[in-house]
């Protein structure tokens, strides 16, 4: 009976300590995945495609003075999109919504430069800043959703070095600490370390118009 105790109690440490690490994890992995750069003045600002959340942000940038231009780039038609597409039910293109969101905010058209053609991925994002900004006034501010910063800093860092671009998290969006609690922050924080181990294994979605 006494080894039956033993063996439960530190069945139960062991148990308790397990927990207890992968508490904190899911508490720190916010702060892993979200750690936003500091904005400072910069050639241009990059909108990544994705909900207008980053666009606002983009906006107020701008409204700032920490660049004069704004880029957004052009992502591939969704399939689905192209389906209602062809039967006249038209849905807006995400990058028209962004153009939009930053011309109610403040930032003149002649401002706005969308690039780039069916991006797939952040991969392709980067190639094309990487193709857009050179030189010695090439630093760009690269904005995008919390869950994403992380990813998108090894990614524009590994295919645009020479300016070192600071990649920026929208504050529209949430990202609460106890993101198991909430359902797009849970699927979000779950896709995104996926897609963090792909891309660390090599793994690249690239769009054939954009790939070198």
């Amino acid at each position: 009976m006494k080894k039956i105790v033993k063996w439960f109690a530190v069945f139960f440490i062991i148990f308790a300590a397990l927990f207890s690490i992968i508490i904190f994890a899911a508490c720190n992995i916010v702060d892993w995945l979200g750690g936003s750069d500091r904005p400072e003045p910069s050639r241009a600002i990059m909108v990544l495609s994705g909900p207008p959340s980053r666009a606002l942000y983009a906006a107020d940038l701008y409204n700032k003075g920490y660049a004069k231009e704004v880029y957004i780039t052009r992502p591939v038609r969704e399939h689905y999109f192209k389906l209602t597409d062809d039967l006249g039910v038209y849905f807006p293109r995400i990058e028209q919504v962004q153009k939009d969101v930053l011309i109610k905010k403040g930032v003149p058209a002649k401002n706005i430069h969308i690039v780039g053609n069916d991006c797939k991925s952040t991969v392709d994002e980067a190639r094309i800043a990487g193709s857009t900004f050179r030189g010695d006034s090439c630093s760009i501010l690269v904005v995008s959703s919390p869950y994403h910063v992380k990813r998108a800093r090894m990614i524009f860092r590994d295919n645009v070095k020479e300016c070192r671009p600071k990649v920026l998290a929208t504050p529209y969006e949430p990202f609460p600490k106890k993101w198991w609690t909430d359902q797009d922050s849970a699927r979000n924080i779950l896709l995104e370390v996926t897609k963090i181990v792909f891309y660390k294994l090599g793994g690249r979605f690239e769009s054939k118009s954009e790939e070198r």
